[in-house]
């Protein structure tokens, strides 16, 4: 594979990752969103379920970041070298 195609993969990559970063913020917000109509309806057992969900979402949310950063590092020497 030249540089070029592998950049081009490396860029359609990136976009799928961006893709799974917004669906797991939008997760993040529903399960916000649930909390608060939970806080009205007082559900202790479904708050703490929630309460861990939300705790592993975020964290995933902040690997993807992580990873994409990494990557586009990565992307971005290619680029230069090219």
């Amino acid at each position: 594979m030249d540089t070029q195609a592998k950049i081009e993969k490396m860029n359609a990559v990136l976009n799928k990752m961006e893709d799974i970063k917004n669906s797991q913020q939008s997760l993040i917000n529903k399960i916000g969103q649930v909390e608060v109509d939970l806080f009205e309806i007082k559900s202790d057992d479904l708050d703490k379920e929630l309460d861990k969900v939300m705790k592993k979402a975020t964290r995933s949310f902040e690997i993807i970041n992580e990873a994409i950063e990494e990557f586009e590092i990565k992307r971005n020497r290619l680029e230069n070298e090219a």
